[in-house]
């Protein structure tokens, strides 16, 4: 009888843990929707593509770039056009947050050269060229350049935590 026992519990045993061999270790993303989004935000707690002090960058005009990003489980084999826009109405969010007080970016002291960025087909990055007169900066000065995703050329764009929208500060 004992016998009779044990292999009727080792059989139960066996069925129970085969069972688990077939679930999946790993989330499947296969069938995730793409997003648009920028990569670094305030939310994020990155203000911007990189740090800028008056005093680090000299009185130079630069030529850079903001980034913005597809989510997607693989790169999608058609190009994307994304427009963004200037959006002002982040500033009195942004500067409920802070201890200084922003105002937007004078037009004269950038150049935003385009507003729809088209990522190409086989990318994830697209670049938001930008062109800062950082020579005609006056001292002292709290300047913010906000910027929004108005329309993701298709895609989903990613409204979580503002990942939509980007906040570049300028402080000296």
């Amino acid at each position: 009888m004992k016998r009779k026992m044990l292999f009727f519990s080792s059989i139960v045993l066996v069925v129970l843990f085969s069972s688990c061999l077939k679930d999946k270790p790993f989330l499947t993303v296969d069938n995730t929707t793409p997003l648009v989004e920028f990569a670094l935000t305030p939310v994020n707690g990155v203000q911007g593509p990189f740090a800028y002090a008056g005093d680090t960058l000299g009185s130079v005009n630069t030529d850079t770039a903001i980034a913005l990003f597809i989510s997607s489980p693989q790169v999608l084999n058609k190009s994307v056009n994304i427009t963004i826009r200037v959006d002002t109405s982040q500033i009195s969010a942004f500067n409920a947050t802070q201890t200084s007080t922003y105002s937007l970016l004078p037009s004269n002291l950038y150049t935003l050269t385009d507003t729809v960025i088209t990522i190409p087909a086989g990318y994830r990055v697209g670049r938001i060229p930008v062109s800062l007169k950082l020579a005609s900066f006056p001292t002292p000065h709290n300047y913010v350049l906000p910027l929004t995703i108005v329309d993701g050329g298709g895609l989903q764009i990613n409204t979580s935590n503002g990942s939509n929208d980007f906040m570049w500060t300028f402080t000296q």
